[in-house]
């Protein structure tokens, strides 16, 4: 049995998508930026359910850093039987608002990290003729949502590419799923600055330990994509039905609307 590879593996999604692995037997790789944090779960996972787990600290939205980790567990001879692309962040900010920084760092690390990922461990599965990869997009894939333009278009990359490519995949033994969260209690709306009125506080918010095994069980099942939560199937739902200049006004509005006129 090879690796799992998780990336921000640190909290939230990542980590319990860890101790799921690791509770089937599954040695693993975990990477997020917080070194102390990473060796905390190293230690726990160890403990409790006797497999091998490497830490590799690392912003994957560095330039070079999706190769650095490629190289690292290449030449150390990890084989990566699975591949989570989990990590990821947004930001509550009228586009042109935000800084540019942030802006190219969500995309770096959102689409660009998760592309190359995708892509080096992929030849690597179709080569070995067997692998998963499990990409975490969002409910945000499905429209434009304004105040939080970059985050909703990375992430309807991500969707779009995870469906491509498991589409290209047929027949090669190695299967790739996309699973789309609606809101879930991971501290991302702390981290993306996130106040008053919004989706975190308009509905209820499922568990990081709800959505993690949502998303492994699809996972293992080969599934392309997944809605988890009602709320995410009403989404996919509205993008079907109504017009995108609906959906776009109802994105804005669950967004928590104009940081700025909120401010």
């Amino acid at each position: 049995m090879g690796y799992a590879l998780i990336t921000g593996a640190s909290g939230g999604i990542g980590r319990e998508l860890a101790s799921l692995f690791a509770s089937d037997g599954h040695d693993l790789v975990i990477t997020a930026r917080n070194r102390a944090k990473l060796a905390e779960m190293q230690g726990l996972l160890e403990r409790h359910y006797g497999v091998h787990v490497e830490t590799f600290a690392i912003d994957l939205s560095e330039d070079g850093a999706p190769l650095k980790l490629y190289d690292y567990t290449t030449s150390h001879g990890f084989i990566i039987d699975y591949l989570v692309n989990n990590a990821g962040f947004g930001e509550w900010t009228g586009f042109l608002d935000g800084t540019w920084r942030r802006q190219h760092e969500m995309m770096r690390l959102n689409m660009n990290a998760l592309a190359e990922l995708t892509y080096r461990y992929g030849r690597d599965m179709r080569e070995a003729g067997t692998g998963r990869i499990l990409n975490i997009a969002s409910v945000a894939s499905m429209m434009a949502g304004p105040y939080m333009a970059m985050y909703f278009a990375s992430k309807a990359f991500v969707r779009s590419l995870s469906e491509a490519v498991a589409y290209e995949l047929r027949g090669t033994g190695v299967t790739v799923t996309c699973v789309c969260p609606g809101p879930t209690a991971t501290g991302f709306e702390k981290a993306a600055k996130m106040s008053g009125r919004n989706f975190f506080t308009m509905t209820r918010p499922a568990t990081a330990r709800q959505l993690a095994v949502y998303a492994y069980r699809r996972m293992l099942r080969g599934r392309t994509l997944a809605y988890h939560s009602m709320f995410t199937k009403s989404g996919a739902f509205a993008e079907r039905l109504l017009p995108r200049s609906v959906t776009r006004r109802l994105a804005a509005f669950m967004n928590g609307g104009d940081p700025k006129r909120r401010g």
